[in-house]
C-alpha cells in the first residue's frame, strides 16, 4: 500500500545520529541495542537507517512496536517510501517496509515468509523480553535486529540478552541536557500526605497499582495545590490510578474556572483530539494514568509533575516521565520536575547493560480471587470530606536531578560499600574487590589476589561478577543474593566466622550469643579490606 501517512520533514541529523547509523550499517551480528534518552531522536536514526537500507540494499524491513501511536508514528519520516501496517483491521501485503503491532502481528506469522525479513527494528526494545516478542523475532531467523529504548532497565528486572548481543550505542538523559540537546531541568520534591505503608512490590518490579490506588486515594487535591503553586507553562501529570486522573481533571479546572485540563487513558476514545487541543494551547494540561510515558512527542511541554510512586527498581519509567518535558522548544530555556513521590532521591539515568535475571518459567495462570491481598490491619481506608485535610503538602524543597550523576545496576548483590567509595564482597575461597573510580570513572577488579590490567567502567564489573557469580557460585547465593540473603544473615554466627574475625582482629570482644551471621559477615568483609589496605600501604589500584 502507499504510505497516506501525514509527512514530517526530517531534521539534519547531528553527529551521534549519525555515528549510531553508521555503527548499524557496519554491524555484523544478529542483535544490538541502542540506548538513547527520550528526546534524542531515536525514531530519526531508525528511519534514516531504514531509507538507505530499503534504497541502497533493495532489504524489506520490519518496525515492531506495542501501541498504535508507535505503529504509525514513523511513517511520518518514510513518506516517500511504500509502507505497509499490521495492526486490527490493518494488513500489509509485502511492501518493503512494514510497521506492526507485535499483538496483531503474532498471529499472522504464518502468512509470511520467514526469510522475507531482512532488518527489524524494536521500538521501545526493553519490551522485547515478552514472550511475544521473542515469537516473532525468532520467526525471522536470518533478519539482523536492532533495538531502541530510553533504557535498558526492565521493572522486573529480566535482563535483554536473551535477545541481544550487543550495546551499539548508549546516549543517556544527562549526556543529552550536558551537549545541549536536552533542556536543562530543575526540580522540586514535594511530600504529601500519604503513606505507602504495606504497599508490595509486583512481578514486573514495580508497585502493586491496586494497593498505590488505595494509599494515594484523595491525594488529588493535593496535586492540584503542587500544580498551582509551582508549575509554569504546559504540563503534563502522571497520577496514580485512573480514579486519581479523573479527580485531578475536575479539581484543576474546577479550581481554575474553566476547562484548562484533559484526560488521557488506556479507553480514552478521542486520544488525537486532546492532544491536538493540547499541542495548540488550549489545553495547558494534560493529566494520565500509564500512558504518556511512551511514544508521544510533545515539545511543548515544559513541566512534568510526578504523582505516580515509582519503585526505585524502575528507575526507567521515571526517566521516561521526566523525558516529556525535555525537548527542546522555542522559548523554553528549562524544563521544571515537581516530583509527588520522592523517585528524584535516586538517579534519573542508570548504566545500561543488558544482564539481569533469566527469563523465568511460564506459568499457568492462577484462578482470580476477590480476596483483598492486604492485611486487615494495613488497609488503607478512602477518606471522608471532613479528614481530608486544608492542604496536602507536608514540606517542599528543591533537589538537583543533574548532581545526582549516572546510577549501576548492581543486579542484586550483597556488595558492601568500603570508605574510600568501592565496593568488596566475600563468598567463601573468594574475595571481589571493586576500587574508587578514577578520574574518568573506570575502576579495577579484583578477584582474590588477581587484579585487572586496566580500569573499564563501573557497569562492566557489576555485569562481569554478577554472570560470574552465577556461573561458578551458584551454591553460595545465600550469601551473594539480596534477596535470598535475609533469612541467612538472620541465623547465628559461625564457629568459622568467629575464628576469621580473631584472626584478622585477635583482641576483638565478640557477643556470641546476639551477632548473626549478617553481622559477622559484614565485620568480617571491613577487617579483610582494612587488613588489605594496611599490607598494601594504601597503595594499589582495588582501594
Amino acid at each position: 500500500m502507499t504510505n497516506n501517512q501525514s509527512p514530517r520533514a526530517a531534521p539534519p541529523l547531528r553527529d551521534y545520529q549519525a555515528d549510531t547509523i553508521d555503527r548499524m550499517l557496519s554491524y555484523e551480528d544478529r542483535a544490538a541495542l541502542c540506548v538513547l534518552g527520550t528526546g534524542l531522536g531515536k525514531t530519526r536514526i531508525f528511519t534514516e537507517f531504514i531509507r538507505r537500507e530499503v534504497a541502497e540494499n533493495d532489504h524489506h524491513c520490519l518496525i515492531l512496536s506495542h501501541r498504535a501511536e508507535l505503529v504509525h508514528q514513523p511513517l511520518t519520516y518514510l513518506s516517500e517510501l511504500c509502507c505497509g501496517i499490521e495492526l486490527a483491521q490493518q494488513h500489509a501485503h509485502q511492501e518493503p517496509v512494514i510497521s506492526a503491532s507485535v499483538q496483531s502481528l503474532v498471529g499472522r506469522l504464518a502468512r509470511y515468509n520467514p526469510r522475507a525479513i531482512d532488518t527489524i527494528i524494536v521500538d521501545e526494545a526493553h519490551h522485547a523480553a515478552a514472550p511475544t516478542y521473542r515469537k516473532v523475532l525468532d520467526y525471522f531467523p536470518a533478519a539482523r535486529i536492532f533495538g531502541f529504548t530510553a533504557t535498558s532497565h526492565r521493572g522486573d528486572g529480566i535482563g535483554l540478552d536473551c535477545v541481544f548481543k550487543d550495546v551499539l550505542c548508549e546516549y543517556d538523559t544527562l549526556w543529552g541536557i550536558q551537549h545541549g540537546y536536552l533542556t536543562p531541568m530543575n526540580c522540586v520534591q514535594i511530600s504529601l500526605k500519604y503513606k505507602m505503608g504495606s504497599v508490595k512490590i509486583n512481578e514486573y518490579g514495580d508497585f502493586n497499582q491496586a494497593d498505590v490506588a488505595r494509599v494515594m486515594s484523595g491525594t488529588a487535591a493535593g496535586v492540584v495545590e503542587a500544580y498551582l503553586a509551582h508549575a509554569r507553562g504546559q504540563t503534563i501529570i502522571f497520577a496514580a490510578s485512573v480514579d486519581e486522573a479523573r479527580d485531578i481533571v475536575a479539581l484543576l479546572n474546577k479550581r481554575i474556572g474553566k476547562k484548562v485540563a484533559g484526560l488521557i487513558l488506556g479507553n480514552t476514545r478521542n486520544r488525537d483530539r486532546v492532544l491536538e487541543a493540547y499541542r495548540l494551547g488550549a489545553l495547558k494540561v494534560l493529566v494520565n494514568f500509564g500512558v504518556l510515558t511512551e511514544g508521544t512527542d510533545l515539545p511543548s511541554t515544559e513541566t512534568v509533575i510526578i504523582a505516580r510512586p515509582i519503585s526505585r527498581t524502575n528507575v526507567g519509567l521515571y526517566a521516561q516521565m521526566v523525558g516529556r518535558a525535555l525537548r527542546l522548544y522555542p522559548g523554553k530555556t528549562t524544563a521544571l520536575v515537581i516530583d509527588c513521590v520522592g523517585i528524584s532521591d535516586y538517579s534519573i539515568c542508570t548504566a545500561a547493560t543488558l544482564i539481569g535475571k533469566p527469563l523465568p518459567e511460564e506459568k499457568p495462570k492462577e484462578p482470580e480471587t476477590t480476596e483483598d491481598k492486604l492485611p486487615d490491619e494495613d488497609k488503607v481506608q478512602i477518606l471522608k470530606d471532613k479528614e481530608i485535610p486544608e492542604t496536602w503538602i507536608k514540606e517542599q524543597k528543591e533537589v538537583s536531578i543533574m548532581e545526582k550523576g549516572k546510577g549501576v545496576d548492581k543486579h542484586g548483590v550483597a556488595w558492601l560499600g568500603t570508605s574510600k567509595n568501592g565496593y568488596i564482597l566475600i563468598i567463601p575461597n573468594m574475595v571481589y574487590r571493586i576500587s574508587a573510580p578514577d578520574e574518568a570513572g573506570n575502576v579495577y577488579l579484583r578477584k582474590n589476589k588477581k587484579c585487572s590490567r586496566n580500569a573499564v567502567p563501573p557497569q562492566f564489573v557489576f555485569d562481569y561478577v554478577y554472570q560470574d557469580l552465577q556461573k561458578n557460585h551458584p551454591h553460595d547465593a545465600h550469601i551473594w543474593d539480596e534477596s535470598k540473603r535475609h533469612q541467612w544473615d538472620r541465623q547465628p554466627m559461625t564457629s568459622q566466622q568467629f575464628d576469621l574475625i580473631h584472626r584478622f582482629a585477635p583482641n576483638i570482644i565478640l557477643d556470641t550469643k546476639t551477632m548473626t551471621r549478617g553481622d559477622a559477615s559484614r565485620l568480617i568483609q571491613l577487617l579483610l579490606y582494612k587488613n588489605d589496605a594496611a599490607e598494601k600501604g594504601g597503595a594499589g589500584h582495588a582501594s
